[in-house]
């Protein structure tokens, strides 16, 4: 049997081990990603960032193919060598050998749908919040190109154009970072902690801080504990990852069917209310959700981790 080289690291020591291996990477791909679009575009690298953050036509293809990249080298590739790393048995240490009951995949889908409300909600706290001028500015600012971006890419009237948004923009995300967040850096803080719950809360913090997109983190927050204890109860990281999709591809296919004139309400108004009859319910709806895969699954809080 192969002897993992960082087996014996602690679970500090693999957190390091982890961002070192997402640093290398990302900068890697990205130089990789560059020196592609420098070719194809047939521009200088400078001429190309500014084609990047504002992209038109063929330098949209290439943005939207730039986003894949990194999506990659950020979160799938660190983790697969993590796991060679540190285990002789990558997949099961990431608890990706393990298949989801279908009971499981139903409950998050459906749970996906009913926070809706709860999360609204939210987004509204959340962007009501200001903190000092500058900082405000900076993250309004921010929040106004990323949308900018990501609006650019959900723009699509081609049947192709929604499948290549839903790899890159949907399934691409969910199974990259779920790999991270749950397969490994909540394992490791519930190691540390030794408290499954603070694992999963100082995770979810986590992710939605990394996306820094500051108007939308108590939402993201919420989501984050969703995948967290969805993980934890099921056993298996293909139900956070089914979850995690399912909530960006709703998101994805509301933008084409809206942006096309198919339906009505926008993705932002989708599940929407200022009925706090709804917002509570839609909250209380999710946790009886939950508390059922626990009492289906069995293992749930009792998931040992080894990290």
């Amino acid at each position: 049997m192969r002897n993992p080289v960082f087996a014996n690291l602690s679970s500090g020591g693999k957190l390091v081990l982890l961002l070192g291996l997402v640093i290398v990477f990302g900068i890697l791909v990205s130089l990789l990603g560059l020196l592609i679009g420098k070719w194809y575009l047939g521009v200088s690298l400078t001429q190309l960032t500014v084609l990047i953050s504002d992209p038109e036509g063929e330098a949209l293809s290439f943005t939207i193919f730039f986003q894949f990249l990194s999506q990659l080298g950020v979160f799938i590739l660190p983790a697969l060598f993590y796991g060679f790393f540190v285990s002789s048995k990558p997949s099961g240490y990431l608890k990706i050998s393990k298949a989801p009951s279908a009971v499981s995949l139903l409950i998050v889908t459906f749970s996906v749908y009913a926070i809706l409300p709860f999360i609204n909600y939210l987004q509204d706290i959340n962007q009501g919040i200001h903190i000092s001028t500058a900082i405000d500015y900076w993250i309004r600012t921010k929040e106004a190109q990323t949308q900018k971006l990501t609006e650019a890419f959900l723009k699509t009237e081609s049947f192709g154009g929604l499948s290549i948004n839903l790899v890159v923009m949907a399934l691409i995300p969910a199974l990259g970072e779920e790999l991270i967040f749950r397969g490994i850096v909540q394992r490791l803080f519930i190691k540390m902690t030794r408290n499954v719950h603070v694992g999963i809360f100082i995770t979810a913090f986590i992710f939605s801080a990394i996306h820094i997109q500051f108007l939308g983190f108590l939402p993201r927050f919420i989501l984050g504990i969703m995948l967290g204890y969805a993980f934890v109860i099921s056993g298996s990281l293909w139900t956070p990852i089914w979850m995690h999709f399912v909530n960006n591809a709703s998101s994805v296919i509301i933008y084409y069917l809206h942006f096309n004139g198919y339906i009505k309400v926008s993705m932002n108004n989708f599940g929407n209310t200022q009925n706090m009859v709804y917002v509570i319910g839609s909250l209380l709806v999710t946790i009886w959700f939950f508390i059922m895969m626990y009492n289906k699954e069995g293992a749930a809080l009792k998931f040992k981790y080894h990290a």
